[in-house]
């Protein structure tokens, strides 16, 4: 895992800064992998001492993590604490998110799901809604059936609940990638997403690799990725949906 970041690190690099920075940079990975090379590739966990005090509730999302319930929010807000509540009692397994660590992740769930308060839960990767939904879910004995992933047999009040008015492929040939980034959904490339701001009279920005690039460039870097995705480059999986279908 290290090394992949590493080699994603050094590709970044040479694909963005500039040559004396570049070197600099190219020294010290090489100090790094040295170094885990020594180490066996392998980090170490730190036990926690008597003093540290409780973890955390709050962690970075584990992208090979089969928990399907994430949930963002703020801590000591009330409704994402009846949310979680609700989700313990029912014995779903979830991750809940810190949005004040993810000041990005907050403007851009926000600017995709058109709502502005949390929580915000996501379930496979699809928006579900804050605790209005959640709670509409439980009344009506569907939130487990949601959970699993069983869509097919939902009522039509769930359905409405969850918007699910359209259903897209996942697949990542190019004109799929192209078509769902302008619809606004977001494709997580290993550790980065990669996602698309639409901007007025056919302009917008194409956020790739860690960096910004022009709309222009959409068609090129959705052939890219497919490649890459195809040669066993990279894993690439789709996370987010808008609420509303564009």
């Amino acid at each position: 895992m290290l090394r992949d970041l590493l080699r994603k690190a050094q590709s970044i690099a040479e694909k963005h800064l500039p040559e004396g920075v570049r070197e600099s940079g190219r020294k010290l990975i090489e100090q790094v992998q040295e170094r885990a090379a020594a180490l066996g590739g392998r980090p170490e966990l730190r036990p926690a001492a008597a003093g540290d005090g409780p973890a955390p509730p709050d962690e970075p999302l584990d992208r090979s993590d089969p928990i399907v319930v994430v949930v963002f929010g703020y801590p000591g807000d009330a409704a994402t604490d009846r949310v979680a509540a609700l989700f313990t009692a029912e014995g779903i397994a979830f991750r809940r998110m810190n949005l004040h660590d993810q000041p990005q992740a907050a403007r851009q769930i926000a600017g995709v799901t058109g709502v502005m308060a949390p929580p915000y839960v996501y379930v496979r990767g699809r928006f579900w809604g804050g605790e209005g939904e959640i709670d509409g879910l439980h009344a009506l004995g569907e939130l487990h059936a949601v959970v699993a992933g069983e869509l097919a047999g939902l009522s039509d009040e769930a359905r409405r609940i969850g918007k699910l008015r359209e259903e897209f492929d996942d697949g990542l040939q190019p004109e799929n990638i192209v078509f769902r980034l302008r619809r606004g959904h977001i494709l997580s490339l290993d550790d980065l997403d990669c996602w698309f701001e639409p901007g007025p009279e056919g302009q917008g920005r194409l956020f790739y690799e860690g960096a910004p690039r022009p709309a222009a460039d959409l068609e090129a870097v959705a052939a890219e990725i497919a490649e890459r995705h195809a040669a066993g480059d990279l894993r690439a999986a789709w996370r987010f949906e808008p609420a509303v279908s564009i």
